[in-house]
């Protein structure tokens, strides 16, 4: 089995890495830290599973899984993020992405996903099973457009920060950008999202946990 690891973070990766070595001792490892690197590996070599963050530096949001199918349309996305996996999981699966797997998840959770997308193709926490569930019982799946879609890498970062209580200076700090930066940010966010500030954002987010 051939395995490309787009993160960022060092520790993670190595620490996937082991997860995936224990798991196959015969599985090879490519590792990059970017978005367009991972794209100049797909398109050099052929590989059968993608592990990939969604806040990956020159990531592309949403539009990632399309860039990805079209490099090799048969291989298996394996999202691993740091986001709340009840609103990013059932869009990134509906854009074509074969499982979602939040990083606060077990070494334990994260080799039965890794067998789950491998042998079944599909894979996503109980969690997010039921949500996806109830939204087939209400005939919502499909037909609901979840905003969060419409969000720019930076803007979903943003978005993510807003939502754990950060305040602006914080976020500037965070992401290394000027103040007004995240300001611009911000009222996009809240420009796609309808709401008028942080509080509805949050607010928002909880409701779109179940779609």
């Amino acid at each position: 089995m051939k395995i490309l690891i787009v993160e960022d973070h060092p520790l993670i990766r190595m620490g996937l890495k082991l997860l995936i070595s224990e798991s196959d001792s015969k599985a090879t490892v490519t590792q990059c830290d970017t978005f367009p690197e991972g794209l100049i590996l797909l398109d050099r070599e052929r590989f059968d599973l993608l592990i990939l963050d969604i806040d990956i530096p020159g990531g592309e949001n949403i539009k990632m899984m399309n860039m990805i199918r079209g490099k090799q349309p048969d291989i298996i996305i394996l999202i691993h993020s740091g986001y709340d996996e009840q609103v990013y999981a059932l869009p990134y699966i509906k854009a074509g992405a074969n499982g979602f797997l939040s990083k606060q998840a077990s070494h334990d959770e994260f080799k039965a996903a890794l067998k789950a997308v491998m042998s079944k193709g599909k894979y996503v926490s109980y969690q997010v099973q039921q949500i996806l569930l109830n939204t087939i019982k209400d005939n919502n799946f499909g037909k609901v457009m979840n905003p969060i879609t419409s969000l720019s890498p930076n803007e979903m970062r943003v978005m993510q920060l807003l939502t754990e209580g950060k305040w602006t200076k914080e976020i500037a700090a965070i992401m290394n950008v000027k103040e007004n930066t995240v300001s611009t940010y911000k009222r996009r966010i809240f420009n796609k999202l309808d709401v008028v500030d942080s509080i509805e954002l949050s607010k928002k987010v909880s409701l779109l946990k179940q779609f």
